[in-house]
């Protein structure tokens, strides 16, 4: 590990990244600002932005309001050796009750990266295309370590840093049946809609899979998928702790302030976007998310990362809107209804 590390402080790039950033339709709206917010706050040099979409005419409004001189490159999703039918195939043959065939496909689509976008860094940033960072934040040290976020718990306890060390969790379950000897290091899942990935560290997973499964890494992740819940993996999850259990002496590790936003995206009056220009005062978090999802009710029944008081008041709210505040490792969820109408003064 030592040795690798001074290979990297010698290359002129260890201190640069790329950033990947998987759109898709329904979140390109909100794509130009959480283009803009890394552009801006990003202390970490970049080299070049790539975007992963199937659509190319998404880029016209990120290439005309660009004012830095990072590069934007689309790639299309034609290029990765699976599609989002091949998932949906997957999910039909396991006689999947859900719709949830893009929620898998974003995730190897960011897996895929470093053998499907040419000339990458060893640093990449991945970034979901519904956060957007606010504050000045830093991605790699200076000596050439990855700077990862704790992010959310994986029990939802709320207003408490004091987490269980042993939980059930779906993408504890999952990560442990897809990559062996995989195990969890801390009481945080490393989820936060970013994480810089670092190449050799991705093949280094890669290769732990394949030679264990005997399969290309998407078949094998696919096979692990347990189809009684919504979301049965996380691709952040799975990497943030093989990377902090192999490779603890090229990481440091930090608590990222955010807001999320997570709403139903059927549901009339979830006008979130009209409040983001209303967090440019505060500034005691780093980054805020606005992420839609597709019958927000179902997946919330399936989630066992929450406790079942907390389970039950959230379905039982009028409006399924919600905002999650991370705050040094401290979880708040407050109804957007309340959020709106208190207009932001007591956060």
């Amino acid at each position: 590990e030592t040795q690798y590390l001074n290979v990297l402080q010698k290359n002129k790039d260890v201190s640069t990244m790329d950033v990947v950033i998987p759109v898709a339709i329904k979140d390109r709206i909100k794509l130009q600002q959480c283009l803009q917010g890394i552009l801006k706050n990003s202390l970490t040099p970049i080299n070049n932005v790539y975007i992963i979409s199937n659509n190319e005419n998404i880029l016209k409004d990120l290439l005309n309001n660009n004012a830095t001189d990072v590069k934007i490159i689309f790639i299309s999703e034609a290029h990765f050796p699976f599609s989002k039918e091949d998932i949906k195939r997957v999910l039909d043959w396991k006689k999947s009750k859900y719709n949830h065939a893009t929620w898998y496909y974003q995730q190897l689509l960011k897996f895929y990266i470093f053998r499907v976008i040419p000339d990458l860094f060893e640093n990449v940033l991945i970034l979901d295309s519904d956060f957007i960072f606010k504050q000045k934040v830093s991605f790699i040290t200076d000596d050439g370590k990855a700077i990862l976020a704790y992010g959310y718990p994986f029990k939802w306890i709320l207003n408490t840093t004091k987490y269980p060390e042993n939980v059930n969790h779906s993408h504890i379950d999952f990560a442990k049946r897809f990559v062996p000897m995989w195990k969890i290091i801390n009481s945080f899942s490393g989820m936060q809609h970013h994480l810089l990935f670092q190449k050799r560290i991705t093949e280094s997973l890669f290769r732990y899979v394949e030679t264990y499964h005997k399969k290309d890494f998407w078949k094998a992740f696919m096979d692990a998928v347990d189809i009684k819940k919504w979301n049965a993996a996380s691709e952040y999850v799975i990497y943030f702790h093989f990377a902090v259990k192999n490779y603890p002496n090229d990481l440091e590790l930090r608590h990222l302030n955010s807001y999320d936003f997570i709403y139903d995206s059927e549901e009339d009056g979830n006008d979130i976007l009209q409040i983001l220009d209303q967090f440019d005062q505060y500034n005691e978090y780093n980054a805020v998310g606005f992420h839609s999802f597709l019958n927000l009710k179902e997946r919330l029944k399936t989630m066992d990362y929450i406790t079942e008081s907390l389970q039950i008041n959230m379905l039982t709210e009028k409006s399924l809107c919600f905002i999650l505040k991370l705050s040094n490792g401290t979880l708040e969820i407050i109804n957007c209804s309340d959020f709106k109408k208190n207009n932001l003064d007591n956060y």
